[in-house]
């Protein structure tokens, strides 16, 4: 009785110590989880907050991405020009053509507007005759017939059309230019043949009233856009 009561007692210590460690175990396993868990919850934090940090980015640059490589514009942008020789900066505001599938940004004292199918005037509010005619003109277009009814249209002006040189800008690189002037009407033409856009700017200025240093400025931030569906 004496063995068997010591055996007892030997396996109950036994059962004890294997009980304690088991539970040492499970309590390492259970602080190691919640280590893991802690830190899987903070990486998450610091991503949101990165995504966070980059789309404030975005709109601070104006621009955001929106399905694939749309891009929105801002509604507004400073530009820095000259009428008359007069160095000016002004704020110009966003706008949309109804009649062909653009943008641009307008000075305040001009006003964009339809003038017919595929036509668009930019003209000075208080000389109307003063303006900008713009055409977007198709990717397959003739270009040497282009310049051949250009040449034509500006020796209605005057008989004597000279060749321009275009403004030392990245958005008239490339450019023909042609120029014809009779008394104080001064009529410029700009082709302007890109990657993404073909265009033909045709300016009226006057000798006394030229604008013709802001109407590039405003010309060259005409960004094509995909047709209203």
């Amino acid at each position: 009785m004496k063995i068997m009561a010591k055996l007892l007692l030997i396996a109950g210590l036994i059962a004890g110590v294997l009980a304690g460690c088991g539970t040492g175990q499970n309590t390492n396993d259970d602080a190691a989880h919640g280590d893991e868990t802690a830190q899987t919850e903070e990486e998450a934090t610091e991503g949101q907050d990165g995504k966070e940090q980059a789309d404030e980015g975005d709109a601070a640059n104006g621009e955001t991405s929106q399905e694939g490589d749309t891009m929105i514009r801002i509604l507004e942008q400073n530009l820095s020009y000259s009428v008359n020789g007069e160095i000016k900066k002004d704020t110009a505001f966003l706008k949309h053509s109804d009649n062909q599938n653009y943008s641009m940004y307008v000075l305040p004292g001009y006003e964009l507007t339809a003038e017919e199918p595929h036509k668009d005037i930019l003209f000075y509010t208080e000389n109307d005759q003063v303006f900008m005619r713009i055409e977007l003109l198709p990717e397959d277009a003739d270009w040497n017939m282009i310049e051949e009814n250009t040449k034509s249209q500006l020796a209605a002006v005057s008989k004597d059309v000279q060749t321009g040189e275009a403004p030392a800008d990245e958005f008239f690189q490339d450019a023909t230019v042609m120029r014809a002037e009779q008394n104080s009407e001064k009529v410029t033409a700009y082709l302007i043949k890109k990657e993404d856009l073909a265009l033909k700017l045709t300016l009226f200025n006057k000798a006394n009233d030229d604008h013709e240093e802001a109407f590039l400025q405003m010309a060259k931030t005409i960004m094509k856009e995909e047709p209203q569906k």
